[in-house]
């Protein structure tokens, strides 16, 4: 007979949020029922990218595992990069567990692997005309998150902001300056905790009008000190209304 140790992950986040740490995870070794005794066991857990912490397994250092018997490893993990609205790479992160012993011969059971996503709000600017009301913005276009996650409105301020859990901004545009939306997005259950917040700044533009004027009404041939009549239209095509506009002939 000869040993034949496998690992099992438990707690592991399927979604993880940037800087976010996760305690309390399990990687468990176990050597099968009937299994000859495990000399040299080991037992680790590894992440493609993030940091592992707090490692400490049980029985620590076993020499030998018998048969039914497990090490159990607890660890942290964090996950890479930074709450706030900062443009994570997109990634997968991967956590594998690896087991084996000098006389296990059963090497397709002996690592087990675990993929969680990453949730990341990214910070938004918009350029939109100074006093409008009413105006939107997607705050999903730049960030990553899996199906299901939610926004909500944390803060910030933009007159009469709201936040859709679909992830639209709606807020009045201040006369003149900037203003913000914060907000705050969060991988679904059972994952809740995975969240990451960002900032939009919305800053106001110039208001602009487009006068033009027109004559109509004029003959097409006067005779010399004869009086003429005709009509003067001074039109603005907006987009704002003009101000201290004038239309003289």
């Amino acid at each position: 007979r000869e040993a034949d140790l496998s690992p099992v992950f438990s707690g592991l986040p399927t979604v993880v949020a940037p800087g976010q740490t996760y305690p309390d995870l399990t990687l468990t070794c176990t050597n099968a029922a009937g299994s000859a005794t495990a000399q040299s066991p080991l037992c680790a857990p590894s992440v493609s990218t993030g940091t592992i912490s707090g490692l400490s397994c049980s029985p620590a250092g076993a020499a030998t595992l018998a048969a039914s018997a497990a090490i159990t490893c607890t660890f942290s993990y964090t996950a890479p990069g930074t709450q706030g609205g900062t443009d994570e790479p997109s990634t997968a992160i991967t956590f594998t567990g690896t087991t084996g012993a000098s006389n296990d011969s059963v090497a397709s059971n002996n690592t087990t692997q675990v993929t969680a996503a990453l949730v990341d709000a990214v910070d938004d600017i918009e350029a939109r005309r100074g006093g409008a009301s009413g105006q939107t913005s997607r705050l999903d276009a730049n960030d990553q998150f899996p199906p299901g996650s939610t926004f909500t409105r944390t803060g910030g301020s933009c007159a009469n902001a709201s936040v859709s859990t679909a992830g639209t901004a709606t807020y009045d545009v201040p006369a003149s300056g900037s203003c913000t939306v914060t907000y705050r997005l969060c991988a679904p259950a059972p994952d809740a905790a995975s969240c990451d917040t960002a900032t939009l700044t919305v800053t106001a533009t110039a208001t602009a009008a487009d006068l033009s004027v027109t004559i109509g009404g004029l003959p097409g041939a006067a005779s010399p000190g004869a009086t003429v009549t005709g009509t003067l239209v001074c039109t603005n095509a907006g987009p704002d209304a003009a101000l201290q506009a004038t239309c003289a002939g």
